[in-house]
């Protein structure tokens, strides 16, 4: 990404408030992360906390980088599998990860390919393209976490844990509870707690994250014309049509039924 090198871009690029994780391919590139510097060279990966503050780089600064709101990485992912870790990771990873020559080739090819399909006018499927390398590369950054780390689980602090918790129950139990103290009791702390971890960890409220979930889950099952409106939002546990159309539309900035039509286009 050539453009990266302007201060320009990279103050448009790398917001704070999203997720952006960047590969090094040649060259060196500086963050200061509180009172630390962190330093990324050829094969490093970071996944830049919302602390960090860009520096400085070298001129021969060669990088493969994406950025996306930390609502879409949750809302977009392909699978429940690694839940919590993952959302976790994608807000706030204080490690640099060295890759291998092998594995630096493999993202570039990757990252590539994303690319690609990005800029590409001539595919019907354009969109799910992206999406699949998209998904593709959060995961292959989660593996690389758990191999590059002794265990990764074991260096997260008591919130984080309590946080990862959280969202896996989250994703077992959205369809029926949407409500914070639901979750609060079952993990045994305080509603306040639990929000003030939630947000530490993935920079986010308790509750916004709970009402992404079920935003995920009302998407997969919008394209199941199976289903009728009304019977997705009993299955959402919602008191009516009304209320998850309501729900529904001030999230995704369309009714249920226009975005179902959307799917068809």
């Amino acid at each position: 990404m050539t453009d990266f090198k302007s201060v320009k871009s990279r103050k448009t690029l790398m917001n704070p408030a999203w997720f952006s994780l960047i590969v090094v391919v040649s060259g060196t590139i500086y963050f200061m992360d509180g009172s630390s510097t962190v330093s990324l060279s050829q094969g490093d990966m970071y996944a830049v906390p919302s602390t960090a503050e860009f520096i400085k780089l070298t001129p021969s600064l060669k990088v493969c980088f994406i950025s996306c709101k930390r609502d879409f990485a949750i809302t977009n992912r392909f699978s429940k599998s690694g839940i919590g870790y993952i959302e976790i990771l994608t807000s706030y990873s204080p490690f640099v990860i060295s890759l291998t020559q092998t594995e630096i080739n493999y993202l570039i090819e990757v990252f590539g390919f994303l690319k690609k399909k990005i800029i590409s006018r001539d595919s019907i499927f354009q969109e799910e393209m992206v999406l699949l390398y998209f998904n593709l590369i959060l995961y292959e950054f989660s593996g690389l976490c758990y191999k590059h780390s002794e265990n990764i689980i074991d260096i997260h602090c008591r919130t984080e844990k309590i946080s990862m918790r959280f969202m896996a129950f989250v994703h077992q139990h959205c369809k029926v509870h949407h409500d914070v103290r639901f979750y609060a009791d079952s993990l045994f702390v305080s509603k306040g707690h639990l929000g003030k971890a939630v947000r530490n960890a993935i920079g986010m409220s308790a509750k916004h994250y709970i009402e992404m979930a079920i935003i995920s889950e009302a998407y997969t099952l919008l394209a199941d014309d199976n289903l009728t409106i009304t019977q997705i939002g009993e299955h959402l546990n919602f008191r009516n049509s009304s209320s998850f159309s309501h729900f529904f539309k001030r999230h995704a900035k369309l009714t249920p039924t226009q975005y179902r039509l959307n799917l068809k286009f």
